[in-house]
Parts: structure tokens; sequence; C-alpha cells
């Protein structure tokens, strides 16, 4: 009996930590949201990573796929563009390449296929993704840009559209391209600000698109379950920081910041669009939104509740749960070892009650009882 209940508690050990060690590997490029005027183009990182990432877990998406993978859903990226030969998708105009890498990984992110031999894949992996270009070559976006890449997804089809590129400036063409899209009836997903550590104190307290009426936006969190330090705050909130993608070229790479959580809200809806295609966009908000869980300050989507919860299309869809309760870190760079330590106390804490629930029957057969030991 002992010998299974060790042999137990070390497979929940190294479960429990290989979807986090997967996205912390320091071997991993991180990817930039933008370079500089004239600077060369991100390198293919050529690494890859056995584990699964930790986001996959941490979405559930186990119980995800056998339900829904997205199948017959379009979602549009718009953003740097996309290396098809990293990340297959669809291109709108002049998106099929990506001299950033940004917009590869937040496509790879919501639809790389499951293959056989990698662990890697996007949330919806069996959904279509469009690219629209929303930034310059090097990654730099203005009210316009975004506007044109927006007007040129709703063209492409695409009922959810996945904004990853933002802007500080509250222009008025960016408004109307949204408004736009909401009136086609598409799902606008934004981040709500910069990538993680791009932000620098006198930062604006706002972001667009994200700060518009009608769009859905989003702020990222790492695997400790907390977000960057002096992150813009989201609608929802969802895996975004240290999380692993396809690079630019093949290869895998960190990333890290509300664009790529952003990525998985979008990921979320397909899911939800091709299991319940009777909801309208509105309805799948209402539900991603409604259904997340509530931890101290944010409020982090539940695709798997979005997908099985029922919509009351008089109130709240809302399901009761208990706040998750997470460590304190230091800083974003030690995520990796309160993550580790927020598992081993997790597996400690199933092996002591498994340790009990063998040990104390068995005690009372032998006749043991509580009380002080006679002298």
């Amino acid at each position: 009996m002992r010998r299974h209940l060790a042999a137990a508690c070390l497979g929940l050990t190294l479960a429990a930590n290989g979807g986090v060690a997967a996205a912390q590997d320091n071997d991993l490029p991180r990817i930039p949201q933008a370079l500089r005027a004239g600077q060369a183009c991100t390198p293919p990182s050529g690494k890859k990573v056995p584990d699964a990432p930790w986001q996959l877990s941490y979405l559930g998406a186990d119980r995800l796929w056998p339900l829904s993978t997205g199948k017959g859903v379009t979602v549009a990226v718009v953003d740097t563009g996309v290396d098809r030969s990293a990340t297959p998708a669809d291109v709108a105009g002049d998106a099929g390449s990506d001299c950033v890498g940004h917009g590869t990984v937040i496509a790879s992110l919501i639809a790389a296929p499951v293959k056989e031999g990698s662990k890697f894949a996007g949330l919806a992996p069996a959904s279509r993704v469009v690219v629209a270009r929303g930034t310059d070559k090097f990654g730099a976006a203005t009210g316009a840009g975004i506007a044109s890449g927006i007007d040129a997804a709703v063209a492409a089809g695409a009922r959810i559209i996945c904004v990853g590129a933002v802007t500080a400036e509250e222009a008025p063409v960016l408004r109307q391209s949204v408004d736009r899209a909401l009136a086609a009836g598409a799902l606008v997903v934004a981040a709500a600000g910069p990538d993680a550590g791009s932000r620098r104190s006198g930062a604006p307290a706002k972001y667009y698109p994200a700060a518009f009426p009608g769009v859905l936006s989003v702020a990222a969190i790492g695997p400790d379950g907390k977000p960057e330090a002096g992150a813009v705050a989201g609608t929802l909130v969802a895996p975004g920081n240290l999380v692993m993608g396809a690079g630019p070229g093949g290869g895998q790479v960190v990333a890290a910041g509300p664009a790529f959580a952003a990525a998985h809200v979008a990921a979320a809806a397909a899911l939800v669009r091709a299991y319940r295609p009777e909801l309208s966009t509105a309805e799948v908000s209402r539900l991603l939104t409604e259904t997340a869980y509530r931890q101290p300050g944010s409020a982090v989507v539940d695709p798997l509740a979005a997908l099985t919860t029922g919509l009351n299309r008089g109130g709240d869809s809302s399901v009761g749960r208990e706040s998750v309760v997470v460590r304190e870190i230091p800083d974003f760079g030690a995520v990796r070892g309160s993550a580790l330590t927020v598992a081993g106390g997790v597996v400690l804490g199933v092996c002591l009650l498994a340790a009990v629930a063998v040990v104390v029957p068995r005690g009372r057969r032998r006749g043991w009882r509580a009380g002080p030991v006679d002298s």
C-alpha cells in the first residue's frame, strides 16, 4: 500500500510541475512586441520543449477538446502578420509575412493544430485563422493601421476578431472601424495594454481599441495566477505571461503580454461558437464574462464553464465559485519558483490526505485510540 501511495504522489508531482516547466524554459527566446526601425527580423528559435505548455493545463484543454475544438469557426488576428511556415493561417492583404513574430505567436495560441509527437497546440486547434496586418513591418501601431486591419478582418468574414496591436491614440477612424465590426456581428477581443515590461512610468491608463465600448478587453496572468505589476486591467484575464507559442521560422518561443491573453479568450469564444452555434456573438461574450471565476481583482476566463453553463437570456448566467488563492511573488522574474511551490504544496496536501485515509483505518483495526501514552 505504501509503495502505491508513494508512486501516486510521485506521479502527481510530475504532472503538477510539467506544464509549468515547459513555459519556463530559460533557453526559449522571448518574442518582442515591436522592433526598432531597421532592426533585423526576429530569427527562428530552433528550440522545442517536449512538455505541454502550462496554459493548456490551466485552461483545461483536456476537458474542452472532447466537447469542442473550434471547428468551422473563423478567428481573425490583427497584429504584425503571420509566418505561415510556423503557423497555418489564411491572410488578408499583405499579412503573409511577420518580421516581428508577435502575430505568429498569437495565431499559434489560437489555432496551432494538434500534431503527433508534439504537446503544443492552440486552444481551439481546429478553428480557422485569418490574419490581417494592424502594424507596420516593425510592429509599430497607429489607430489608422489597426482600423485597417479590423476592416480587413470583417471583410474576410471573421466574427471573432483578436486585436493584439495597441495604441494610446483614441483615433476616430479606429472607433469607427470597431463600430462597423460590432454592427456586422463580430466579437472584438483586444489586448488591454502593451506587452509585459513595455509600460513605463507615466504610461497612459487606457489603450485602444480595448477601451472602446463593446470591446472585450483582456489582461494577462502568469502561471501563479497574477498579473504583471502595474498592468492595465481588463474585463477578463487569461494566461498571457510566460506562455509558450510558435515563433517565426519554426521553433518555440516565450511570450508575455495581454495580446497573448486575448488570443486565449478569442480561442475560448471559438470553442463556444462551434459547440453552441445558436448563440449570437453578444451572447458568447456574455457567457465568457459571466462564467469567469472571480479572484481578488480579476475575472479569469473559464472556457469549460462557458461551454456547459446554460445562458439565462433574462439574467445572470454565472455559476458560484470560490476565489482562487495564489501565492505572493516578489517580482515577475520569480514566477517559476512560486508556481512550482504552489504545485508542490497542492501535491503534498493530496499525499497527506491519502496517507491519513490509509493509516487511520488500519490503526482502528489494530485498536489504536487517541489520548496520552500510558507510562
